[in-house]
């Protein structure tokens, strides 16, 4: 992380504060680098606040470190950029809960996502690039022809699904079919040294008639973060899940509202996160492979980042809902208590086991915009 670090000109126990504050961070995963363009500044005392001043920028984060009056300092100079319109957010602690989120962002920067072909077209919204690049998160964009062009079948991992599914109303040829994008997505992921990537994945159920949806399910099982239809910012927001909560959870969308009861549906899940699957067809296609898998009854979370550091979350309890046959295939119905979609962002959201409200309420410490 670039940072700088700032104390009174006369703290006489600066340079010491400042080797316990580089080894304070480093022994959480996060190697301080000092730069004249930083991401934070590092406050060690008071009186640093003039200059601070000079390093003041939209996003900069004020991080005090010590006793030294450095949280006395930081609230001087928070308030002062908001008098000047900037919106510097405060870390005004070193907690495990902040502490994880740092080191988050850090890692998000160490990753490598791949685009596998270009974003549905019908993310108008979701397909943008710019969370990539405001993260820090490294990307190559690949050609869906190369992946197309990988192919190849898989018949023991096919077996191997196809025994451990409770049941199927398709073809275990189907099944071998759709191994066949594992193999490749494999092949491209070593190629590119990739650690998590987003699928275009509509056009090969279009023009192949092989879908997605075993593969992804089987990449999100091994905590390999894969998002459906080159949604970028669903795709930042697994790789968080992934290191937050250690899943990259499920991408669903809202298929169903009937306040206080709301459904979620998509056609793919990592195996890891429900109790049995069974083997169906792809819902809008109608083609190969999709995934109904029967998540387990208690408490959600569902999340997403979004660009300009936006973010939403909710949490609710599972109530039990027969199948919907007209509807992507993996379904869960949640109890909410409020309809957390009188402002959207975005079609998808990421749902992972547990309640996890008190960890993304500090996002906004960040200076996150919780919408």
């Amino acid at each position: 992380m670039k940072v700088k670090f700032v104390a009174s000109p006369i703290m006489s126990l600066a340079e010491t504060m400042k080797s316990e504050a580089t080894e304070f961070f480093r022994a959480h995963g996060i190697d301080l680098e000092e730069s004249q363009n930083p991401e934070a500044l590092i406050v060690l005392s008071g009186g640093s606040e003039e200059i601070a001043k000079d390093y003041l920028k939209p996003g900069i984060m004020l991080i005090p470190y010590g006793t030294a009056n450095g949280l006395a300092a930081s609230l001087e100079i928070q308030s002062y950029a908001l008098e000047q319109g900037l919106n510097v957010p405060l870390v005004s602690e070193l907690t495990d809960n902040y502490i994880k989120w740092l080191t988050i962002f850090e890692n998000l920067k160490r990753q490598k996502a791949g685009l596998i072909g270009k974003p549905s077209s019908w993310l108008i919204k979701s397909g943008d690039y710019t969370i990539l690049n405001q993260l820090q998160i490294p990307y190559v964009e690949i050609p869906l022809e190369e992946l197309n062009g990988l192919l190849q079948e898989e018949q023991v991992l096919a077996d191997d699904i196809w025994n451990k599914a409770s049941s199927s109303n398709i073809e275990k040829e189907e099944v071998v079919k759709g191994t066949k994008v594992y193999t490749a997505l494999q092949k491209v992921i070593e190629k590119y040294e990739l650690t998590a990537f987003a699928l275009r994945c509509f056009d090969m159920a279009v023009q192949l008639k092989i879908t997605g949806c075993l593969s992804l399910s089987l990449f999100n099982t091994k905590k390999i973060p894969a998002a459906c239809e080159g949604d970028v910012e669903s795709l930042v927001t697994m790789m968080v899940a992934n290191e937050l909560m250690g899943t990259p959870g499920f991408m669903i969308n809202l298929a169903r509202k009937n306040h206080p009861e709301y459904t979620f549906a998509h056609c793919t899940i990592a195996l890891d996160l429900v109790d049995n699957y069974s083997l169906t067809t792809h819902f809008e296609t109608g083609y190969n492979v999709g995934i109904n898998g029967q998540l387990p009854e208690g408490v959600y979370t569902a999340f997403r980042m979004g660009k300009d550091k936006k973010y939403k979350y909710f949490v609710g309890e599972t109530v039990e809902k027969p199948h919907v046959e007209n509807m992507c295939r993996t379904q869960i119905t949640l109890h909410l208590k409020e309809n957390p979609f009188r402002r959207s962002i975005g079609n998808h959201m990421v749902l992972v086991p547990g309640d996890w409200s008190k960890e993304l309420a500090l996002l906004e410490e960040f200076g996150w915009q919780l919408i």
